[in-house]
């Protein structure tokens, strides 16, 4: 059966959501839940890391090669790191482990965050939105936007800050692990996108769905 596929060309970031997990990677809801959606970014990084298959050599009286096999490289998780030009101190909050907000009892009430030493990791979604390159649109004439998704995050911990003359940006970085089941229900920038007997974790997909807009507020779900 031939399969039709429709190719694109990612290009630029326009939104980050973050979501807030529990620790088996479902979405926090009610008073407790925070989601964030920013423009404040300047790049998310991602880097695979793989478990090296062991190899099987063993060699004939002669020197040469009687057995010559290599076990398969098995992926163990995505480390993402992610820059802010924009600081919104929800973010860290709910991402770094160790890090809370800083509040006034009067608006704005979340104004900073401070870190320590020790702390759970919270468990938190990556949803990145960028442009489809030229004038990507779908048979009806809407945009077209290539979607990320990095369902289960944690481990997050604060990379480098420089103060100097050049803008300071909090740069966060963290590891994947599988999605949830649950966790891609509903999804309209998936579709009908289905997690695997072996779970996910990440996701990009072509979605005519629009992004969701930015806002400088941590809102419950």
């Amino acid at each position: 059966m031939t399969t039709f596929e429709r190719c694109y060309s990612p290009i630029r970031g326009r939104v980050v959501r973050i979501t807030l997990l529990n620790t088996c990677g479902a979405t926090v809801t009610g008073a407790s839940s925070a989601q964030i959606t920013t423009g404040g970014f300047t790049q998310v990084a991602q880097t695979a890391q793989y478990d090296t298959g062991a190899e099987h050599i063993t060699r004939r009286a002669d020197a040469q090669l009687c057995v010559n096999e290599k076990d398969p490289d098995y992926l163990k998780r995505l480390q993402l790191t992610f820059d802010l030009c924009s600081v919104n101190p929800g973010i860290i909050a709910n991402t770094v482990a160790g890090a809370r907000l800083l509040t006034y009892s009067a608006s704005p009430t979340g104004t900073g965050f401070a870190i320590g030493t020790s702390g759970t990791p919270p468990h938190f979604s990556l949803e990145v939105w960028q442009d489809v390159a030229g004038q990507a649109c779908d048979s009806s004439g809407n945009p077209l936007y290539v979607y990320n998704a990095w369902p289960n995050l944690s481990n997050g911990k604060i990379g480098d800050y420089n103060i100097g003359l050049d803008p300071s940006m909090v740069q966060i970085i963290a590891e994947s692990f599988p999605v949830w089941p649950g966790w891609t229900t509903g999804n309209t920038w998936l579709g009908s996108g289905a997690v695997q007997a072996i779970p996910d974790h990440w996701f990009q997909n072509l979605t005519s769905t629009a992004p969701p807009s930015e806002s400088c507020t941590i809102f419950t779900i």
